[in-house]
C-alpha cells in the first residue's frame, strides 16, 4: 500500500470521477484506475461502484473511507512538523548544565542563540560535569557543558574558554582584605566543596594535594544559592569560577599563582544529533572557531 494509492482513493471518493481525480493529483485517468484496482487487489475488498455516471463507495468502501482520512490528516501533520523541524521553527534540545562550571561562559551564548532561533526550546538538565558525561553516553541528553578533563575520549567537544577561579569568603574573614591567596594559605579553612558527580570536586582536590592541602570539608553543595548562603553565614569558603557568586556580602580573592580549568559544549561521539540540536553545536563551535 502506497501514499500514491491512498491519495487517489481519496481524490475519487471525494470527486466521485476517476478522469477528476486524475486531474486533481496530476497522473493519468489509467494510472489513477490502476493504483486503485492494485488497491483492491491488495485490500480483498471492493472500494467502488462504478458506473457511466460516477464511482461511489461501496460499504467496505465508506469504512475504509474513514480510517484512511484519519491516517492521511496524521501524514499532513507529521510532514509539516518535518518541515518545520528543518526550518528551526520547532525543535526541542535537551541540554545538560552545571550551575557551578558552565554559568559565566555559556549564559550569554544561549541568550545569543535564542535571539536567533526563537522557536526553538532549551531543556536544561542540571547536574554535575561527571553525571552529565553520562547522560550524554546514555543519550538521555542531546548536548552537555562539562568541564574538560583527561576523560574525553567518548565525546566531541568544543573548548568554550578557562574559567579564573578565586576563593570566596564571608565579610568578617581575615583574608577578606588581601590582593591574592595561595593555596597553601587555605589549609586551615573550612571548604564548601561541590559534590562528587562534578568533576571540579576532582580538580580542586587534585590541585590542593599539590599544596599538600587537605581540605576539610563542612558542606557539599552543587546549588550556587545554598553555597551562597552557607559562605554569607561563615560555614566555609569555597573556590569557584570567577562571577559565580556576585553579591555584596561575599569577598571574592584571585588565587596566587592563578588557576584556570576549560570548560566544553560536549556531544557523544558518532551520534546523529536532531537538526536543532546540531544547530547549536554548530552555532557554538563557529563562536569559537573566529
Amino acid at each position: 500500500m502506497e501514499l500514491k494509492q491512498l491519495e487517489c482513493f481519496l481524490a475519487v471518493s471525494k470527486l466521485k470521477s476517476f478522469t477528476r481525480a486524475a486531474e486533481q493529483v496530476y497522473i493519468s485517468q489509467p494510472s489513477v484506475t490502476t493504483a486503485i484496482r492494485r488497491l483492491e487487489d491488495e485490500l480483498g475488498i471492493i472500494l467502488f461502484e462504478r458506473n457511466k455516471k460516477q464511482a461511489v463507495l461501496t460499504p467496505e468502501g465508506k469504512i475504509f473511507y474513514d480510517h484512511i482520512t484519519i491516517v492521511m490528516d496524521d501524514v499532513s501533520k507529521a510532514t509539516q512538523i518535518a518541515v518545520e523541524l528543518k526550518n528551526l521553527n520547532c525543535g526541542i534540545i535537551n541540554l545538560g548544565i552545571s550551575s557551578i562550571t558552565s554559568l559565566s561562559i555559556t549564559s550569554f551564548l544561549l541568550s545569543k542563540f535564542r535571539t536567533i532561533y526563537p522557536s526553538l526550546k532549551i531543556n536544561f538538565i542540571e547536574e554535575g560535569s561527571y553525571s552529565i558525561k553520562k547522560m550524554l553516553a546514555e543519550d538521555r541528553i542531546d548536548l552537555g557543558f562539562v568541564i574538560i578533563d583527561d576523560d574525553m575520549d567518548s565525546f566531541d567537544f568544543v573548548n568554550l574558554g578557562s574559567q579564573e577561579l578565586v576563593v570566596y569568603l564571608p565579610q568578617f574573614h581575615r583574608l577578606k582584605n588581601a590582593d591574592s591567596i595561595p593555596l597553601s594559605a587555605l589549609k586551615n579553612e573550612l571548604f564548601i566543596m561541590p559534590k562528587e558527580n562534578c568533576s571540579m570536586h576532582k580538580f580542586l582536590n587534585m590541585e590542593l594535594a599539590k599544596q599538600n592541602v587537605v581540605p576539610h570539608v563542612s558542606f557539599e553543595t552543587n546549588y550556587i544559592q545554598m553555597i551562597k548562603h552557607l559562605i554569607i553565614s561563615g560555614s566555609g569558603t569555597a573556590i569557584l569560577p570567577q562571577g559565580t557568586l556576585q553579591t555584596s556580602a561575599i569577598h571574592s580573592i584571585p588565587l596566587m599563582p592563578p588557576l584556570e580549568m576549560s570548560v566544553g559544549a560536549a556531544k557523544k561521539k558518532n551520534k546523529h544529533l536532531s537538526h536543532a540540536a546540531y544547530t547549536l553545536y554548530t552555532f557554538l563551535k563557529n563562536s569559537f572557531s573566529l
